[in-house]
């Protein structure tokens, strides 16, 4: 170790352009149908309380992204719907599943999910409501930027990683700040590991539901292997309390990251050995002859992570934002259309366990060394913009800040973003839930939170 930057070319990590485009007045649908035309993709949309909605996209042409802010009350959200199709399912979230189960007689039994609400009838599911969003921001209005970062690291479960950097990346774009290399380094390793913990979780849990237990425990100890080996180091197996807006605390510990290294070439290894026996899992032919229309989906509904790569979207910000992960030989992975989105989801969440270890380690090996953090910025305007791939996919943050507080703060989640795939449940029998929702429900935030080694 020594940060000699032969092998990771750190000055790739600088900052994606933004470009803000301000107020969407004038004729909105000539503008967002220019916009659609010369192929932008929206990644996100909201809403803040004076009623002012914000687009934001991502430009593959140019590789920026661009933000699109309406004046009060002025429904650009619904106009863009005609041009992209990912908006309707942005408004579909933020109507909080309003419509839900209406038209249901009086009596039907409701069967309540992870984030949804099922009619149930015969033993089979009639209807799919959406009933929840979840609203990480809550609670930091009028918070200092610094001390927003507890409260997503520990809200946020295996995600809490990904949700920290997209925040604080928006954050020191909004006080114009430049992050030292190694704050950088680190925050693409503890989001690397964070796959490692919520792939595993899921493949874990495919394995129990298909009755293979030994393989469900191979997953668990791994995971744990790996969780120890983080802890050592950072204390916390998700490397939380060291992320702060400019970089890091002074104090860390880079003289431990070559130990840390080391622990992920033995993950690397034990997973080499355990591979073959995950890809060869059954997956049953009658949920994968059930999801194959779904496919088809994906685009329009926003898919994003290894869903939307098992539909054949290649969607990774990896490889759309500076990082490290060209220099540290990564690259993205769409596995062949053969076969059914479980199995796909299957490959590359196996495949991406091998790569994460892989790229985590590289870069621990070659930590740059200097300057932790930066006190101030230059010439950010108050606003930001941050996204980052998380375990289930793209995670953004559209941020205002006054006078170095949050006054203004708003999240995509992909877990929110991919639970549209939860519609395919409506005529499944009740006894088929547990593999089918295995599509659309990851581990990101997992039901059972991992029992971290410490």
């Amino acid at each position: 170790m020594g940060g000699s930057c032969e092998r990771i070319d750190w000055i790739s990590m600088e900052r994606l352009k933004r470009v803000w485009l301000g107020d969407a007045g004038g004729d909105q649908v000539a503008r967002l149908e220019f916009l659609a035309e010369q192929g932008l993709r929206l990644i996100m949309a909201d809403v803040s309380p004076r009623g002012r909605e914000a687009l934001h996209f991502y430009n593959p042409r140019d590789g920026e992204t661009l933000h699109l802010v309406s004046r009060e009350g002025g429904g650009v959200i619904r106009r863009a719907a005609a041009f992209f199709p990912e908006a309707r399912r942005w408004l579909d979230m933020m109507r909080g599943g309003e419509e839900g189960l209406a038209g249901e007689e009086p009596g039907t039994p409701l069967m309540p999910g992870d984030g949804i609400l099922l009619a149930v009838s015969g033993g089979r599911v009639r209807r799919v409501s959406e009933i929840r969003r979840e609203y990480p921001q809550g609670g930091l209005l009028a918070r200092r930027s610094a001390d927003a970062v507890a409260p997503l690291e520990e809200s946020g479960g295996v995600e809490g990683p990904a949700r920290t950097v997209a925040f604080l990346q928006a954050a020191e774009e909004a006080r114009g700040m430049v992050v030292p290399a190694t704050a950088m380094a680190f925050r693409a390793v503890t989001l690397e590991v964070s796959r490692v913990y919520a792939h595993l979780l899921w493949i874990s849990e495919l394995c129990g539901v298909l009755g293979r237990k030994r393989l469900a425990d191979s997953c668990d100890n791994l995971r744990r292997g790996v969780e120890e080996g983080m802890a050592g180091w950072l204390g916390h197996p998700l490397g939380r309390n060291w992320m702060v807006p400019g970089g890091l605390r002074e104090g860390f510990p880079l003289e431990g990251a070559g130990t840390a290294a080391e622990c992920m070439a033995a993950g690397g290894r034990t997973w080499g050995e355990r591979r073959d026996d995950m890809l060869s899992l059954p997956v049953p032919a009658w949920a994968e002859r059930r999801l194959r229309p779904r496919a088809a989906e994906a685009a329009a509904a926003g898919w994003v992570g290894p869903l939307a790569r098992a539909a054949g979207l290649e969607r990774d910000v990896r490889a759309e934002e500076p990082c490290p992960c060209a220099g540290a030989d990564w690259r993205m992975e769409i596995p062949p259309e053969r076969g059914g989105l479980l199995g796909r989801m299957l490959a590359i969440k196996a495949g991406e366990i091998a790569s994460s270890l892989a790229m985590a380690g590289r870069i621990l090996e070659d930590m740059p060394e200097g300057e932790l953090r930066v006190e101030r910025g230059r010439g950010g305007n108050g606003r930001g913009f941050g996204r980052c791939e998380g375990p289930g996919g793209e995670l953004c943050c559209h941020l205002a800040l006054e006078k170095g507080r949050v006054a203004y703060m708003a999240m995509s989640l992909p877990g929110e973003l991919n639970r549209s795939a939860s519609a395919f449940l409506e005529g499944s029998w009740l006894d088929e839930m547990e593999v089918l929702s295995l599509l659309w429900t990851d581990y990101g935030i997992p039901r059972r939170e991992p029992a971290f080694s410490q």
